[in-house]
Formats: C-alpha cells, structure tokens, sequence
C-alpha cells in the first residue's frame, strides 16, 4: 500500500511547507484555451472526444465539470482540494491502450451528460451527485490492463487481497478512497459523519456495478421494472439503481458515440483484450476467446458486443428510463456502419492514429 501511495502521490508535486505557497497547485498545467473553449461546449454533449485533446486539456475539463456543477460550495470541497486530487487520479491511470487517464475522462464525460439528460442534477441530493461524478472518475483507478479472470487465474495478489470478487473494482474503490483521505488531499475533511457515510456508500456500490460479471443482475431488473405484468408499486426505481444503471451506461458508451470516435475506442479496447492474450498465452494460461488475436476478428467483436451484450441492455434502460433514450440515439446507426467494415478496412482508415 505505502509503494502505491509514494507512485500515486508522485504526480501531485512539493508537499505543502509551512510558509504556504509550494503544493501541488504548483504543478497544475497551464490551460490551453482553444482547447478550453472547444471542451467547453462539448461537455454536455455525445459528440465530445476525449483523445482529440491532450492529458492536460483533460485535467482543465475535469475540474470544469465539478465547477459546473457547483461542487465547491455545494458541497464545501474547495478548488484546492479537487485540483490535488484530478492531478492524483491522473498518475493512477496506466498507461494502457483502453483502460487509461482518456478513458477515465471519457466516462466521467459522459456520466455528466446522462446525469443531465436523466435530471439527476434536480433530483439527487448534492453529496449524492458528487459521489456519482466522483465514481466516475475513479472507477478504473490503478487498472492493470487486464480482466478479472485473468488475475484470478494468474493467482495475481490482488485476487488474493480480494477473495477473488470484482477483483479491479474493489481495489478501484480502495485507491480511490485512499487518495480522498490523503494527507495532503482531504478531499472529505469538510463533510460529517453522516455525509461521509452517504458519500462512501454511494462510490462503493457506483464503482462496483461496473462489474460486468453482475451484467446480469442489471438486465433483470430493468426487465421485471418494465415488464407490463409487473404492478406499478414495483416499477418504482430508487435512486442508488438510477446511479447505478448511469455509470454501466457510461463505462460502456463507445458504441453510442459519433462512429469515428466509437471506432478509435473499437482499436483501443480490442489492442488491450489482445495483448491480454499475449499475455496468458506467454503464461501458458487458457487463452481467452476474445482475447486470442489469431482468432477473433475486431468488427466482429464490436457486433457481438452490441448485438448480445450492450444492444438489449441499452433498450431496457431506454424503456425504464425514456429521457435518456435520446442519448442512445446513434447505438443502431453505429451497428449497421459497422456492416461495411472488416479489420483491414479499420486499419487502414485510422493508422496509427487512434
């Protein structure tokens, strides 16, 4: 633990001294304000792309959403205390092909715009909405690149500290209250103990529902919430379930993206689920289907995943919850572009590029 909070902490800068004036602020990067301005506009939108700006354009628009939500003094965390923490969440993102600092953003992107689009900027309570923007950012801290079967079986230490259950996301959750409740971060002195415990409640079980091994819970809810033979006082979805449901949504919502974005993020997470079989495969492991670069196609993957995984689920959200339906208005659009591509195809169109 203390070797991963010295690797976290040291992307934040001098330690705060005595006379004041050297902390991590220090360090913040400075804005490029074209960039600003264009992150500005697009932040409420599907249309944001979180790889065409650069680390730091990300670490300006980060804060900006949490100021745009009046996080500051709707909740009392100042400026000082976020700057600090965006600065750490950055270092705990791995260089990895998918699973990194502009995908971090990209979900917490768009958990803001299905958060608007859902109300939930009227209708969560201040530390409730904080706790879900908060998730959403550190839902993938420290993620090694690799599945939780993988680490699992590879007898990986983590598997080991987590029993063996949603292995990434509960250290996810465990990184991310460790940076919160650093002592040169305190990101949560300001709240009381009944806030707090609100507050933690609502990271753990966001941050956990990303698991997609519970996939199925998910789909059976929404199912029985919008079947016509289920009565109307067990149609009533609370807001924790909201939470929930909005931050699968957002974990997954490459494919509801503009196509020539779904596309690059399409190249990004099929290069990690490859290397992954590099990796068990060099391991003398079972290899993964998905996983085996000789084997599986990157279209053919991106179909499947829409066709058998993400396609029902979104219909089911759209059904439980209409004002976001809009937000999945290009998931069909995509699916059919896809029809007109193969991996040789995909590749020459973007390159290296992505």
């Amino acid at each position: 633990r203390q070797s991963l909070e010295r690797g976290a902490m040291s992307g934040m800068g001098s330690a705060p001294q005595s006379g004041g004036s050297a902390s991590a602020i220090a360090v913040w990067p400075k804005r490029d304000q074209e960039a600003f301005e264009r992150g500005q506009k697009e932040l409420d939108r599907f249309t944001c792309d979180s790889l065409s700006y650069t680390s730091d354009d990300l670490v300006h628009l980060t804060l900006e959403i949490f100021v745009q939500l009046d996080f500051p003094n709707k909740v009392n965390v100042s400026l000082v205390k976020l700057k600090k923490f965006i600065l750490c969440v950055r270092t705990c993102m791995f260089d990895n092909p998918y699973h990194n600092w502009f995908h971090a953003f990209d979900v917490l992107q768009t958990t803001f715009c299905l958060a608007l689009n859902a109300g939930m900027d009227k209708t969560l309570s201040d530390i409730q909405l904080f706790a879900l923007i908060v998730s959403a950012l550190c839902h993938d801290l420290e993620h090694p690149g690799v599945n939780n079967p993988f680490l699992v079986a590879s007898r990986s230490d983590l598997a080991t500290l987590y029993n063996d259950r949603s292995v990434l996301e509960n250290h996810h959750c465990c990184r991310a209250f460790q940076l919160m409740l650093h002592s040169e971060i305190q990101l949560l002195s300001e709240f009381s103990s009944t806030d707090y415990l609100t507050f933690r409640s609502v990271v753990l079980s966001n941050i956990l529902a990303t698991d997609m091994a519970r996939h199925g819970e998910y789909t059976t809810r929404l199912k029985r919430l919008t079947e016509a033979s289920t009565p109307m006082e067990d149609r009533t979805i609370d807001s924790q379930f909201a939470m929930e449901v909005i931050i699968k949504c957002a974990d997954t919502s490459n494919v509801l993206k503009p196509f020539d974005i779904a596309k690059k993020w399409a190249m990004r997470v099929t290069d990690e689920f490859f290397l992954q079989g590099d990796k068990e495969k060099a391991n003398s492991m079972p290899l993964t289907p998905m996983c085996d670069r000789g084997s599986q196609g990157r279209v053919a993957l991106q179909k499947g995943f829409v066709d058998f995984v993400i396609g029902p689920f979104y219909k089911l959200v759209g059904d439980a919850f209409p004002s976001l339906r809009v937000s999945f208005a290009l998931l069909w659009q995509n699916r059919e572009d896809w029809n007109n591509y193969d991996d040789q195809r995909l590749a020459e169109e973007l390159g290296d590029e992505y």
